[in-house]
């Protein structure tokens, strides 16, 4: 069995927000969101056989190379370090090529998505900070690195805005959050 391809690194489009002055009008109750890794991806039977071992579960940390699954005799590895999400399949089951085995992501590389109206993108500062809450946690954390998604061939209502936080503990994929543009204060990860 050949490897699949190394799994994409999600890569978020150029920054397309100006730098402006002091927030007046931005909603400081925040915006809705969602935490996830800029790195995430998804292993597949690369070919039909029986998974005569599955070696990781959910929440499990595996590093590059590390054998997750096997189907046969051939090996499914991970492509990096990083934590297994979920796994789809069990031991003697029959798969065929492309079917789901393992997802796993990169816990250094999360982020948070956020919706924010595009009526208020020009009253985002970049150079102040953003306040992340993450329900799941209790966790307040601030972060510097704001990206603004320019979505110009297809006009929405809503923009995507990424939060870069790095690894944060306890932070996984998929948790609510909610982000606070110019926040004063609140604890640094």
């Amino acid at each position: 069995m050949t490897l699949p391809p190394p799994c994409a690194t999600a890569a978020a489009p150029v920054a397309a927000a100006a730098r402006t002055g002091p927030q007046e009008s931005i909603d400081h109750r925040g915006a809705q969101g969602y935490t996830e890794s800029a790195r995430l991806c998804t292993l597949r039977a690369d070919s039909a056989g029986d998974v005569t071992a599955l070696l990781v579960k959910a929440g499990d940390r595996v590093k590059a190379g590390q054998v997750l699954a096997r189907i046969g005799q051939s090996d499914v590895t991970a492509h990096y370090d990083g934590v297994v999400s979920a796994t789809f399949a069990r031991v003697g089951e029959a798969v065929a090529p492309g079917r789901h085995l393992v997802t796993m992501y990169d816990p250094t590389r999360m982020r948070v998505v956020a919706s924010v109206p595009r009526s208020q993108l020009r009253d985002i500062n970049l150079d102040e900070p953003v306040e992340i809450d993450v329900a799941a946690t209790s966790q307040r954390l601030t972060v510097q690195k704001v990206i603004v998604i320019s979505q110009a061939e297809k006009p929405m209502p809503m923009a995507k805005v990424y939060l870069e936080l790095g690894e944060v503990d306890g932070l996984r994929p998929g948790q609510l959050a909610r982000a606070s543009f110019g926040a004063n204060g609140g604890a640094r990860h």
